[in-house]
């Protein structure tokens, strides 16, 4: 008896494979491509204003030699997952006593990633951000031939908010992206493509002159500004990064 009732489940089984039946909610899906190697774009900014030139490691390999402040990498292929990420002294080794940044981060997969290590020597902080694949840009329309987009990566050490402003007609200014807290950053801010001359924003709408530097925002690209150094106001600078382009 039992065996005859393995025959007819095994007989149903085959009836249903062959007829291409799936069961899955009732809902019929592709299977996703399989992908011989997940990896990401991962771009490496060094942003602490007191450390001297570090080399950046990821598990075992070099990804960046010497890489003084105010300095940003290339967007390097990263494979993705759990990733040791460490940063030493340029031309150190990656022993336990060296390591002055030693942390385990996900790589999460087919993105477009900025890492900026921040704060000061004796404290280095990390602050990633991502460039593609947000929500956000999946379901937001396409830049027309007219527009770019600017995000506002805040790590100044003294954690004051600022933002972005440019120059207008008359003496004024115009806020680009308005002040966000340090150390934060921004949602991108859709802009028209144009030179503009900017300026370091605090709230209130306020400029910092020292700051002034011009900017080509070029249609259908995007932008990240990092903001470091401290709050006096001569020491703060823009580190202009572009993100993507069409």
């Amino acid at each position: 008896m039992q065996q005859k009732l393995l025959r007819k489940a095994g007989l149903l089984v085959i009836v249903l494979l062959t007829s291409g039946v799936v069961f899955n909610g009732c809902i019929d899906e592709p299977n996703p491509p399989v992908l011989d190697r997940i990896v990401s774009e991962v771009r490496f900014v060094h942003a602490v204003s007191n450390a001297p030139a570090v080399d950046i490691w990821v598990d075992n390999d070099k990804v960046v030699s010497g890489a003084s402040y105010k300095q940003a990498s290339e967007y390097l292929t990263i494979n993705s997952g759990n990733r040791m990420l460490r940063v030493v002294p340029a031309g150190a080794d990656t022993s336990v006593s060296a390591n002055h940044f030693r942390q385990l981060v996900t790589v999460r997969s087919l993105m477009k990633i900025t890492m900026v290590f921040h704060q000061n020597w004796n404290d280095v902080q990390l602050l990633t951000t991502q460039e593609r694949f947000t929500y956000a840009d999946e379901t937001s329309a396409l830049l027309d031939s007219s527009e770019a987009d600017l995000k506002v990566i805040n790590v100044n050490f003294d954690g004051v908010a600022y933002g972005i402003a440019k120059s207008i007609e008359g003496g004024n200014y115009q806020s680009l992206v308005s002040p966000v807290p340090a150390p934060w950053l921004s949602a991108y801010t859709r802009i028209p493509a144009q030179s503009a001359s900017c300026f370091i924003s605090r709230a209130g709408g306020t400029v910092i002159l020292p700051s002034e530097f011009t900017h080509e925002f070029k249609a259908g690209h995007r932008y990240s500004f990092v903001i470091v150094g401290t709050g006096e106001a001569e020491e703060l600078e823009v580190l202009p990064l572009e993100d993507d382009r069409p």
